[in-house]
């Protein structure tokens, strides 16, 4: 008799699942690649290409033969220019051993998660949450402890809530701000009040500030102004200066934690790569920032854009997003037995209207959809357009022919 091999998966891979964003994103991207018309809300990037310094400087690197292993947590002119930049944005002061250079900023998150967190640990993340959270908690032995925020609220937590939910087995916080999906951007009043609250409790937050430049209508500060020595900020290159396919995150906090990231990084990935740094270091100089300033301006404008749309549409509720590059809608109004999840409603739109949009279940935060600004203004209006002309259409349905 033939022995039949079964190929048996971990628990802990069983139990995370796909990223909805980069899966929907792929979807959209293989449509258009065989010659649909969609507009694609998905994407999490900004659409401007890499700005020109950042690629001179990637070749010029390779063409002096600067491609083998550099050390683990980054090149020494990179991690210095890092420091520099942050300081510049955000005014907080770090040394060159509170500093480490990942592949990728989500790579920062899951090394800072596996330095901290031991089993059956919890972390505290507020919903709606980025979709990589819970499974990268998981994907270290931790548990997610979720708190919700509401858009009445301004998708913030209070200090009590955040009080309530600590508990013996609390070891971490992750505070995203400006956030994805909402936009929501704390105030340094509240970022105060949690420093204060948790400064003499055994925790440590993660702050993840990647869209920290990215603020349209408010003063935004990093949380590390108010509780530096207990916590680790995520910040990177490829949001502020559209390099998403670089690989470059940023990361830093206590050294003890970074030292332990370090270990992490060894282990896995080695250094990052070592022309992707070279990029990272052209563009992190003071005589390129104008970039960030343009990019801001234009990402505003087509907040702006993108909000009043929405607020034509009738029966729809949309917070006004003030940074990151993504409106977070209510359309729990326009949806039907048929159509009854926001799931559902993604695939209704890409079906019959040949759009892209990524549904609020993988945030943590059903009866919402995310859509990213990050396109053109006229893919925007045409977008909308479309999303609009099918929620009406759900709506006459849903209510007997009759458009409420």
């Amino acid at each position: 008799m033939q022995k039949i091999f079964i190929m048996t998966l971990s628990k802990r891979v069983q139990e995370i699942k796909p990223s909805p964003t980069l899966t929907l994103d792929a979807k959209a991207k293989e449509l258009i690649s065989k010659g649909e018309d969609i507009v694609s809300f998905g994407a999490g990037e900004p659409d401007f290409p890499t700005p020109q310094e950042a690629v001179e400087l990637a070749k010029k690197s390779m063409d002096e033969g600067k491609t083998k292993y550099t050390a683990v947590d980054g090149i020494p002119e990179l991690k210095s220019a890092a420091l520099k930049r942050f300081e510049y944005f955000f005014g907080v002061k770090y040394n060159i051993d509170e500093v480490i250079i990942t592949p990728g900023a989500k790579m920062a998150i899951y090394e800072a998660l596996f330095s901290l967190v031991d089993e059956g640990d919890e972390v505290v993340i507020f919903s709606p949450y980025w979709v990589s959270y819970p499974d990268m908690i998981k994907m270290v032995g931790g548990v997610p402890r979720v708190i919700k925020t509401t858009p009445e609220r301004g998708f913030k937590p209070s200090v009590s809530e955040i009080l309530n939910n600590i508990t013996l087995r609390t070891k971490v916080i992750i505070l995203n701000y400006p956030s994805n999906p909402t936009g929501a951007v704390a105030e340094p009043e509240l970022f105060e009040e949690i420093a204060y609250a948790i400064k003499d409790r055994d925790i440590i937050v993660i702050s993840d500030e990647i869209y920290g430049t990215m603020i349209y209508d408010r003063r935004f500060e990093s949380f590390a102004k108010f509780l530096k020595e207990k916590t680790i900020v995520i910040w990177g290159v490829s949001k502020t200066y559209a390099m998403t396919g670089w690989r470059i995150g940023i990361a830093l906090g206590p050294e003890k934690i970074i030292s332990a990231m370090k270990k992490v990084q060894g282990q896995t990935t080695s250094n990052p790569t070592t022309t992707a740094q070279y990029a990272a270091l052209g563009i992190l100089k003071e005589e390129t920032q104008n970039f960030v300033k343009e990019t801001t301006q234009r990402f505003k404008e087509r907040r702006d854009l993108i909000f009043s749309l929405l607020a034509e549409i009738k029966g729809m509720r949309c917070f006004k997003p003030e940074g990151a590059f993504y409106v977070f809608p209510d359309i729990s109004s326009f949806l039907t037995d048929s159509v009854k999840t926001s799931d559902d409603l993604s695939a209704y739109l890409l079906q019959k209207k040949k759009v892209l949009v990524i549904p609020g279940s993988g945030f943590g935060a059903e009866g919402f959809i995310r859509l990213s600004f990050a396109l053109s203004e006229d893919k925007i209006k045409e977008g909308i357009r479309r999303i609009k002309e099918g929620l009406y259409e759900l709506a006459e349905q849903k209510n007997g022919g009759r458009q409420s």
